[in-house]
C-alpha cells in the first residue's frame, strides 16, 4: 500500500498459536496461517520415498527415487510451502523432465 505507515506505538512480539503465527513491530507486520501440513501422496507411498510426515523426497531438480518421476509442490520434502515456490517447482520439473525426455527416448 502506497503511502501506508504502521502505528509506530507498535512494540515487537511474536505470537505463536497451532497454526498461527503473527509478528507486530514498528516496521512490519505479518500474519501466516497454515492451513494444514498433511501431504495427498498416500497413493503414491509404496511407490515414492516418503519422509516420515509424509512427503515427497525429492532432490532440488525434483527429481525422486524413480527415474523420471518428479514432485512438485507442497507435496514435496522442502522448507518453505507457498505459492510462490510450488511455481518455481513447476518451471524446474518442466525443464528436467524435458531433459529426461530427449536423453530417454
Amino acid at each position: 500500500m502506497a503511502g501506508a505507515s504502521l502505528p509506530t506505538t507498535l512494540l515487537p512480539i511474536t505470537l505463536s498459536m497451532r497454526r498461527i503465527k503473527t509478528h507486530f513491530s514498528p516496521q512490519s507486520f505479518l500474519v501466516s496461517i497454515s492451513v494444514g501440513r498433511k501431504p495427498s501422496t498416500e497413493f503414491v507411498k509404496t511407490q515414492l520415498n516418503l519422509d516420515r510426515s509424509g512427503y515427497i523426497i525429492a532432490d532440488e531438480t525434483t527429481r525422486t527415487n524413480i527415474p523420471g518421476v518428479f514432485a512438485v509442490g507442497d507435496v514435496r520434502t522442502k522448507a518453505l510451502r507457498q505459492v510462490v515456490t510450488a511455481v518455481s517447482d513447476g518451471a524446474v520439473a518442466a525443464h528436467y523432465a524435458e531433459k529426461y525426455i530427449n536423453e530417454n527416448p
